[in-house]
């Protein structure tokens, strides 16, 4: 019997590579992964095609596309959010920017921006999935890693270390926290667990998830903690891991244009006109969404359905620490357009 065809899962940044589809007697495909994240995203990919929507109406495909046509016909400069591409939708993306067709922005949060921001002015020491796998003893995670990354665990051998959690940081705990780091070199009370771990790593992987840093005060806490970094890599070794879902389009930008890609962030009032895939948790409403889950009027005006990478048609993805390029295969090859190409005949 031949062994499973495993594939690249698409859906979160740690595209994890061992994916079996199976589609029992007369049932739907799906997913063979200790993971409830991929499974639910598998079924919805594999399951019944989503129809186009104008308001709360479904339409045919054509008719919304006629209308996103009309609606954006004249217009100067489009703007495009994304949580993150595949490979070619990135510089295709980034060529569209480049003559002032659209400008792309990352449907970031507050806080993922906020560190970024940080570590550009102070810098920083970060390292790859199997360097924290391979030599970290003590394991911080910082925010919501679980929802975002379902097997982070699993994939840097988490049993094998010490593990502390803790919910969104705000600037003034964490400044008592490096206080305590300072004030004690040489040991730590009891009552201080996380200060005890953090000061007895050999080497301390802070990992960061979505909110890590409260909203209000994301940019003092985001330079607290790169400054903290710095102190303890004094003694011993610590780096920040922060999974990225669109490391595959900053890679992209940085390449083309020696620049970085710009956040939703960055300017709270501005309008999203066009997001490509699936709106994130929190995410502001834009007026057409091509291609992900249509999530309802409340986030997108217009929805148009499209190809998925990785399910519907091939790509290359890089994974959210910035470091592998890895390939996804086509699961169910379609010749269903992809959120690129819809993008392009739109603007056509």
């Amino acid at each position: 019997m031949m062994p499973p065809t495993l594939y690249v899962c698409p859906f979160c940044p740690l595209h994890c590579d061992d994916v079996a589809l199976e589609q029992p007697s007369g049932g739907n495909w799906m997913a063979k992964v200790q993971c409830g994240k991929a499974i639910t995203a598998y079924a919805h990919a594999l399951g019944d095609s989503q129809s186009a929507r104008i308001a709360d109406a479904a339409v045919a495909t054509s008719l919304a596309s006629e209308k996103a046509k009309a609606m954006f016909a004249g217009k100067d400069i489009i703007h495009v959010a994304t949580a993150g591409t595949d490979l070619d939708t990135a510089r295709r993306l980034n060529q569209l920017q480049n003559k002032n067709r659209i400008r792309v922005a990352i449907d970031d949060t507050v806080s993922a921006a906020a560190w970024r921001a940080a570590i550009s002015r102070e810098g920083t020491l970060s390292a790859t999935l199997g360097d924290v796998r391979m030599h970290a003893d003590v394991v911080w995670t910082i925010g919501d890693v679980e929802n975002e990354t379902p097997r982070w665990r699993e994939q840097i051998a988490a049993e094998t270390k010490q593990w502390i959690n803790s919910q969104s940081l705000a600037a003034e705990p964490l400044a008592e926290l490096f206080q305590t780091l300072r004030s004690n070199a040489n040991g730590y009370d009891s009552d201080e667990p996380i200060a005890a771990s953090i000061g007895s790593a050999n080497y301390l992987a802070i990992i960061l998830g979505r909110n890590a840093f409260v909203e209000s005060e994301a940019t003092a806490t985001a330079e607290m903690l790169s400054k903290m970094l710095w102190y303890l890599n004094k003694t011993s070794r610590a780096i920040v891991l922060q999974w990225d879902t669109a490391a595959t389009n900053r890679a992209v930008t940085a390449w083309q244009t020696n620049a970085p890609i710009d956040s939703v962030t960055q300017d709270s009032q501005a309008e999203i006109h066009i997001r490509l895939g699936s709106p994130s948790e929190g995410a502001k409403a834009a007026t057409l969404q091509i291609g992900g889950i249509d999530r309802g009027p409340q986030f997108a005006e217009l929805y148009l359905p499209a190809a998925t990478l990785g399910i519907d048609r091939e790509g290359v993805t890089i994974r959210g620490d910035g470091t592998v390029t890895l390939p996804l295969a086509a699961a169910r090859p379609s010749a269903d357009a992809t959120p690129i190409e819809r993008l392009e005949q739109i603007l056509a």
